[in-house]
């Protein structure tokens, strides 16, 4: 007590606020003693003692606020220093805001070319930036101009250190393919590191450029108008706008509902709708013929979509970047008079053995809303490999073999006559090729048949009109792919050893050669296989060496990998042969026997031309090797 007796009435002030327990004392009563204080003569003396008495306290208490404030300010301030000198160790701070990309580049190009990018990274920190790299993200189909071929991903170029208040200027370089108004946009982003730190800071930018022409032209050549049902000739052609090559082209084709592709010149790589341009150099054209059939209702409209585009390089298949697309509108027109032909009853063209007989038929339909009177058909056959004297016809046509065409008309062809709405009815007739020898040059032989049809009617305002329509599709001769296998122990190759006949339980080695012939048509991916018996062993020999003829242990199964085979390959020139050799080890229980060398051996190819696959077949070989000169009766048995 007599300890806080002698404290300031300040520090006693200080105590109360910031103690955390009530510390006031109860009031202490004191008697009273002593002279009464005088008491005020008017109410204007007490008001002034009082006033006097309130001031005194008034200016104690703004006194230790005042010092309170400046204590905690000071506090604060203090606080703050020490946790910015710890969190940065009293170092000069590099703020990302001042990291700044400057893109020098046209805001529009001309797909194909070069575009060229100057950007520049500052500093305008009070320290450098270390380790700085720049990053740039290509959009899609963008190319290098060293290799055109190689696609641009994602880019990493190293600028070094930049210093403080400097610059540092890179070029980077891109091709860009797109179509015509199409915006494509490159991702910069400079990576840097401070003094003393593994931290690593960014700043970002991005930059946009449109496309202002595509580098190719597309158009297809085809009629607005399309008869349903009716042979229609479309063609697509892609045209080089770029100064610069265009690398791995592609055309793909979307086609609409109800249409189908009889042929094209050239085939489609995949399938009937994908075709590898490959490069284009400026101002080249490639061209792409189609022949096709529509269906559909009349009045019906059907688009068709051309995309020519850079090929992936994932997928052979697919267009990574689309640099320009084309559609076309066919609108659908039924004939008056419809046609269809078939080979066979088959609505197509047709790949077919020389020399069989096909059956032809032409169908007719009324399409129209009145009758046709006076109608005509006709057949016309073209050919090289058409046998005249094999045309018959029926249903009242007939063969003019000078002109090769059939004929049907009204008056000796029931039915046309008087054809009313909606009818139909069919006329046929047969023919057949010549027969085809190997030593014969018939590249691509094939039989076009185009029919024409023709009559009268009455049109919408009373008045007689002439009709007319057509169709055409061929028969194509497939080539004649022939195999020939036969075993041999003198002669040939190799030296064969080993006992003749053969003996049981003893080793000996034959010969095998294969031969392929072929006739008309290259043939493609022509493969041979035959299997060895359990008792017949692969020697590995082979001649050629090379020939891509191998053999599996597992199953026994010798193929031969024969490749392409020319067309009018004979015996005597083109033919292809390999020969390879076999051993025999033949068991007690087959002595009196000649036992099976080889099995039958099989033959498959793709004729390039009617795109059919070919097969054929040779007969197993035995130890009756009648092909060796040497050969004689009773060499084939397995002797004791």
């Amino acid at each position: 007590m007599f300890e806080n007796d002698r404290k300031s009435p300040l520090d006693r002030l200080k105590r109360v606020l910031y103690s955390r327990r009530q510390i006031f004392a109860e009031p202490v009563r004191h008697d009273i003693h002593g002279d009464p204080e005088p008491v005020p003569e008017s109410w204007q003396d007490g008001r002034n003692a009082a006033t006097e008495a309130f001031t005194t306290v008034s200016h104690k208490q703004k006194k230790a606020y005042k010092l309170i404030l400046i204590f905690s300010a000071l506090f604060l301030f203090l606080a703050l220093a020490v946790g910015t000198y710890t969190l940065f160790g009293g170092k000069i701070f590099v703020s990302v805001d001042n990291i700044d990309i400057l893109i020098e580049g046209p805001t529009s190009m001309a797909g194909g070319e070069t575009l060229n990018l100057g950007v520049s990274v500052l500093n305008k920190n009070a320290t450098d930036i270390e380790l700085v790299d720049l990053v740039a993200e290509f959009p899609g189909g963008a190319k290098d101009p060293l290799s055109p071929e190689r696609d641009l991903g994602k880019t990493r170029f190293s600028l070094g250190n930049i210093k403080s208040q400097s610059v540092a200027q890179k070029t980077v370089s891109l091709i860009l393919f797109g179509g015509e108004g199409e915006e494509k946009s490159v991702k910069l982003t400079a990576e840097y590191r401070t003094a003393d730190s593994n931290a690593i800071f960014f700043k970002e930018k991005t930059y946009r450029v449109s496309i202002s022409s595509s580098p190719a032209f597309v158009a297809i050549g085809a009629f607005d108008q399309a008869f349903a049902g009716q042979p229609m000739d479309v063609s697509i052609s892609v045209t080089s706008n770029s100064k610069n090559p265009l690398k791995n082209l592609m055309l793909s084709l979307d086609y609409p509902f109800g249409l189908s592709v009889i042929s094209s010149v050239p085939p489609a790589a995949y399938g009937d709708s994908i075709w590898r341009l490959g490069d284009l150099a400026p101002g080249a054209k490639k061209i792409i013929r189609l022949k096709t059939v529509l269906q559909g209702q009349d009045g019906e409209e059907k688009n068709l979509r051309a995309n020519v585009g850079i090929q992936s390089q994932n997928n052979e298949r697919e267009i990574a970047t689309t640099i320009i697309s084309r559609d076309h509108t066919f609108s659908i027109k039924q004939p008056f008079l419809g046609l269809d032909l078939t080979f066979d009853g088959d609505r197509s063209d047709l790949a077919t053995e020389a020399g069989r007989v096909v059956r032809a038929e032409i169908i007719w339909t009324n399409n129209g809303a009145s009758k046709i009177t006076d109608a005509r058909i006709e057949a016309k056959l073209s050919g090289t490999v058409l046998d005249k004297n094999s045309v018959f016809v029926s249903d009242g046509g007939n063969y003019e073999s000078l002109t090769n065409t059939v004929v049907w008309e009204a008056g000796r062809t029931p039915g046309l006559d008087n054809i009313i709405p909606g009818a139909d009815g069919r006329v046929g007739f047969s023919f057949r090729s010549v027969s085809v020898s190997p030593n014969q040059s018939l590249p691509n032989p094939l039989i076009t048949v185009a029919v024409s049809a023709g009559g009268s009617r009455v049109d919408e305002s009373g008045a007689p009109a002439e009709i007319a329509s057509g169709i055409s599709r061929s028969v194509k001769l497939v080539s004649n792919l022939a195999l020939s296998a036969r075993a041999l122990y003198s002669g040939g190759p190799f030296q064969n050893a080993g006992p003749v006949p053969p003996r049981a339980e003893q080793a000996t080695t034959y010969t095998v050669i294969w031969t392929v012939t072929n006739t008309s048509n290259v043939v493609t991916g022509a493969r041979i296989t035959a299997i060895l018996p359990a008792y017949v062993a692969w020697t590995g020999k082979v001649s050629p060496e090379d020939a891509g003829i191998s053999y599996n242990p597992t199953g026994g199964t010798v193929t031969w990998q024969v490749g392409e085979v020319p067309r009018n390959a004979d015996i005597g020139s083109g033919a292809k042969q390999v020969a390879f050799q076999v051993s025999l080890l033949p068991s007690a229980n087959q002595v009196g026997e000649a036992p099976e060398i080889l099995s039958k051996s099989s033959i498959a190819g793709v004729d390039s031309f009617t795109g059919a696959t070919l097969q054929n077949n040779a007969p197993p070989l035995s130890t009756r090797t009648t092909a060796d000169l040497l050969w004689k009766p009773g060499n084939e048995i397995v002797q004791p």
